[in-house]
């Protein structure tokens, strides 16, 4: 039987707390699919409620308001993590691999050590001096987008059964 929509945001839901098992490409990327229409409609909420301010500070404008997405990125955090280690699973590959959206924060910490060093040599920041800045993060983006290629790999290969090999899905 297939899952619906509903039926697998609910399930998703319902086994939020399960790293183990499987989950069907069907549920993984119908709750995908969830996730990015609850961001649609609370980004289209939050936009009426605090409109953009027009300016040409950058550090302004980044700094919009935004506490109902940022409520529910953190709501939505652990039942993400579980329906894609379970995916994984479901694809013969282990959940561990998910530790891998750890790897970008080394590069990150040493980035912000050499920005902060890097403007603390100069006087006055120039449009020189920020654009280096950047170029601090430039490994750790190319890195979390790596990591993020490789996992999306890992959540589009077919489901495979205990025959074929995969020592994560139930036995038949």
């Amino acid at each position: 039987m297939k899952m619906s929509f509903v039926g697998a945001v609910k399930s998703v839901f319902v086994n939020f707390k399960k790293f183990r098992g499987i989950a069907t490409r069907r549920e993984y990327w119908f709750f995908v699919l969830a996730t990015i229409l609850i961001g649609i409609v609370l980004s289209t909420i939050e936009s009426i409620i605090w409109p953009p301010i027009e300016t040409a500070d950058l550090i302004e404008a980044i700094n919009q308001p935004t506490p109902l997405t940022t409520i529910a990125g953190l709501l939505l955090l652990i039942p993400t993590l579980a329906v894609t280690s379970r995916r994984i699973q479901d694809s013969g590959w282990s959940g561990k691999w998910l530790f891998l959206y750890l790897l970008p924060i080394v590069p990150l910490l040493m980035g912000i050590v050499g920005v902060v060093g890097y403007l603390q040599s100069t006087s006055a920041p120039e449009i020189e001096v920020l654009a280096t800045s950047v170029a601090y993060f430039v490994p750790t983006l190319l890195i979390a987008f790596g990591v993020q290629v490789f996992l999306l790999i890992l959540c589009l290969l077919p489901s495979k059964s205990r025959e074929q090999g995969n020592k994560y899905a139930p036995e038949a």
